[in-house]
């Protein structure tokens, strides 16, 4: 019954409108019936008992003065009167103690009823299936004298209501009948307009695309219809966009089904592979999969299978037919039935080869000095880090050695860059000869190298000695002569050294201390050694100075924005870099070199870094207003450390809205060392700022360390090409290559670029030979402060 009720009420709409409505028709009619039934019946009932009641008052009134006078004939001959009433079952008069002593059968004269009612009660009413029994008493001068007793016949009222239920139940029956008619009726006019539309999605879902319903009128099922339209000609214009896309060579694409295996794959991931369809319709992805690289394939791919995951994106190596490997970018789609199963799923395979060796070329000359193939600065720091980790762990004394040759100024003015090249490289070989193959030597810049000593003893006087002795060699080589073409040459050096223990010392200190050291033994006569001792604190002193003089700075708004010009290709401002300038009250102009590495340690450089931010904004508000300047962007520096603040996104977002500023011309420039901590929550902050149009710039690119690797997921707008690789373009072939392949890289990626510390007009010349349209520099201007900037605007306006 249930099963059968479910089916009619899940069938069709057409059914399930005629069953809802029969059943509504009919409840509602069966609770109408009931109603009328119970109303008459209830009416009925009391009219019976007013009746009988009303005969036994005219009975009792009438038979009060024969009961006091016990005439058993006058009482018997009223109730002879009363037996005359319709529907009358009996009429009795009894006297107090239930005597008889009148009866509609008088045979029962003089016998005894004991049913009667209660001393204190005079009127009791009692209801059987056939009879209404009215017990009344008899008070004559208000005393109870007596007791008469009138029974009304049933039958009449009963057969009223039979009579009623029949005709209710006819009336009902001939209702439902015409509800059901009238429903069906109406629901066939509803539903058949909603029955074309599912012919329509039928034969389309049989592959007749080209139908539509083409439904005229202004009912709901019309507008259903034109929506269906709608959506047809939007499905097939977005399959047709599919399709298109698919045929491009710009990705492979394939989809594949757990039930039919190979469903499609485009040319241009058999080109990739090197096997043509057929070939790839015979084999698994398996088969394509770097062996390395299958374990990790095979894991995702079952999250899907698992429900885990809908998806999933992971670097993976495939084997070309030829043996070729191919390191690309899988992105993994899955799309599921309706019981949660996987259908299909859909892979999109990019070629990345190409970026990962042009990755690897710029890491290679990002790591190691070009010249001396020693490692650079960068390296230097990586290893710094890894041997002060490794000094806590061992309990081992470490040195840090800072070496600058002596008048290599004077050996180039004489003898010209292509002798000194040749003497920096001599320096780096023995330098190298003279330490461990644990120990770093490294090229710091120019004629200075910094030597890394690792694993020296745990006693500091013993390593203190140690680092002598390796200080000793390494004087003793430098010393010697170096013969180069027809020139004899004899160098000496002179070396600053720090011990560190452990987490002691930053990097950053530990460079400073060897450094100040070096500079010592410059002052003592050179070539020579010189550790760090506490007496060379007065360096450190300034820096505490200059911390405190910094609070008051911010307080007191002794900082100004310089701004130095960017430029496009046709020599245009594009807009402008905002450098912050210290006027101190003392010592006057200030550059950030000497206090932003402070205000970093310090903590003060987020309150800083809010202060250029809203200047900035501020300035760019007043801009907005001038046609000639609303177009500028401005760029401003962000720490790491104001980066990395919880509230960062909300007091850029902040600062937008209160300055009320198109959002898109604010950039914000990053240093690649920025991203060697928590590169999950960078991406998260770039990417909500990038949705409101801020702009992302990745200074000193080249220098810095991981950037690389996370390049492809950073919302960059542009690449910043550090100077110190533009700075010497024309002169070195390194740096050319450097550029070169910084440029080529930004463009595959999509990313704008722009070469800063151009200085001439050489420099800018190969740049735009290569491809890089945007430029900063002493060329086009130093930073200066607003009112001389906005002076150089109108100068640089066409005439």
């Amino acid at each position: 019954m249930f099963k059968t009720l479910q089916q009619l009420m899940l069938g069709s709409l057409h059914r399930q409108l005629i069953v809802g409505m029969t059943l509504t028709v009919t409840l509602m009619m069966g609770l109408f019936v009931w109603n009328i039934i119970h109303h008459a019946q209830t009416v009925k009932i009391e009219q019976y008992k007013v009746q009988a009641v009303a005969l036994a008052d005219s009975l009792s009134t009438s038979s009060a003065i024969w009961v006091a006078s016990r005439d058993f004939s006058g009482l018997q001959d009223i109730v002879d009167g009363v037996s005359r009433y319709p529907d009358l079952k009996h009429a009795i008069v009894l006297d107090p103690r239930g005597q008889v002593m009148a009866h509609t059968e008088k045979d029962k004269v003089g016998l005894y009823i004991t049913e009667l009612p209660k001393e204190n009660e005079h009127q009791t009413v009692h209801l059987t299936t056939n009879i209404i029994d009215v017990t009344k008493a008899i008070i004559l001068a208000d005393r109870k004298i007596g007791w008469v007793r009138i029974g009304l016949d049933r039958k009449p009222f009963v057969d009223q209501i039979a009579k009623i239920k029949t005709n209710g139940f006819y009336y009902a029956l001939i209702t439902i009948l015409l509800g059901t008619l009238i429903t069906t009726l109406a629901s066939h006019y509803l539903t058949r307009r909603l029955f074309t539309i599912q012919k329509v999605a039928n034969k389309v879902q049989a592959g007749a695309n080209h139908l539509r319903v083409n439904m005229q009128g202004t009912d709901e099922a019309a507008l259903l219809a034109r929506q269906f339209d709608r959506m047809l000609d939007s499905l097939t214009q977005r399959e047709m966009q599919l399709a298109s896309f698919y045929s491009l060579d710009l990705v492979g694409l394939a989809i594949t089904s757990p039930e039919r295996g190979w469903i499609s794959v485009n040319n241009c991931l058999c080109n990739m592979l090197e096997y043509s369809e057929q070939e790839l319709q015979k084999m698994t992805w398996a088969e394509l999969t770097h062996p390395d690289d299958l374990e990790t394939d095979i894991q995702q791919f079952n999250n899907i299978f698992s429900n885990k995951v809908e998806g999933y994106s992971l670097e993976k190596r495939f084997i070309s037919k030829t043996g070729k490997v191919i390191t690309t970018m899988l992105v993994v789609r899955c799309v599921r039935k309706i019981d949660g199963s996987v259908d299909y799923v859909m892979a999109m395979v990019a070629d990345i080869s190409q970026q990962k060796a042009d990755a690897i070329k710029i890491e290679q000359l990002a790591f190691y000095d070009p010249l001396t193939q020693l490692p650079n600065r960068r390296l230097l720091s990586d290893r710094l880090k890894q041997a002060l980790t490794f000094s806590a762990r061992r309990h081992l004394y470490g040195a840090v050695l800072f070496l600058d040759l002596d008048d290599f100024k004077t050996l180039n003015d004489t003898q010209g860059h292509d002798i000194g090249d040749i003497l920096l490289k001599e320096v780096a070989k023995r330098l190298t000869a003279c330490v461990r193959d644990t120990d770093t030597v490294s090229r710091f810049g120019g004629d200075e190298f910094v030597i890394l000593l690792e694993g020296l003893n745990c006693n500091r006087m013993t390593a203190e000695e140690e680092t002598k002795v390796v200080a000793g060699k390494i004087l003793d080589k430098i010393n010697e002569p170096y013969k180069m073409a027809n020139y004899t040459h004899v160098g000496t050096i002179s070396i600053g050294a720090t011990l560190f223990f452990g987490h002691e010392l930053t990097i950053e200190e530990l460079l400073k201390q060897a450094d100040i050291a070096m500079y010592e033994t410059k002052n003592d006569g050179r070539n020579a050694l010189c550790f760090f001792e506490p007496q060379m604190q007065t360096t450190i002193n300034h820096r505490v100075e200059l911390q405190r003089d910094l609070i008051y700075a911010l307080e007191h708004r002794q900082f100004q924005l310089y701004y130095q010009i960017q430029m496009d290709s046709s020599n245009k401002p594009s807009g402008t870099e905002a450098l912050i300038r210290w006027i101190h009250p003392k010592q006057g102009l200030i550059s950030p070199f000497h206090f932003i590495s402070i205000a970093e340690d310090s903590g003060i450089i987020v309150e800083i870094g809010i202060w250029v931010l809203e200047t900035a904004c501020a300035q760019l508000k007043a801009w907005q207003s001038n046609a000639d300047t609303a177009g500028l962007s401005i760029a401003i520096n962000v720490s790491a450390k104001q980066f990395h603040q919880i509230n960062f996104v909300d007091t850029i977002k902040n600062a937008i809205d209160i300055y009320d500023i198109n959002s898109s011309l604010l950039k914000i420039e990053l240093t690649e060392s920025l991203l060697l901590i928590n590169i999950e929550e960078i991406i998260a902050k770039m990417n909500d700022l990038a949705a409101i149009g801020i702009q992302f710039s990745l200074d000193d690119f080249g220098t810095g360390y991981s950037s690389l690797q996370y390049l492809k997921r950073l919302p960059l707008y542009q690449l910043k090409i550090d100077q110190s690789f533009v700075r010497d373009l024309g002169i070195n072939i390194s740096d050319e290559i450097i550029v070169t392949t910084i440029i080529s890289m930004a463009h595959s990626l999509g990313l704008n670029v722009i070469a800063e510390g151009v200085e001439t007009e050489e420099q800018q010349r190969f740049l735009l030979s290569q491809g890089c349209k945007n430029f900063q520099g002493y060329f086009f201007g130093k930073p200066i402060p607003i009112n001389e900037f906005e002076k150089l605007l109108s100068e640089s306006k066409p005439k």
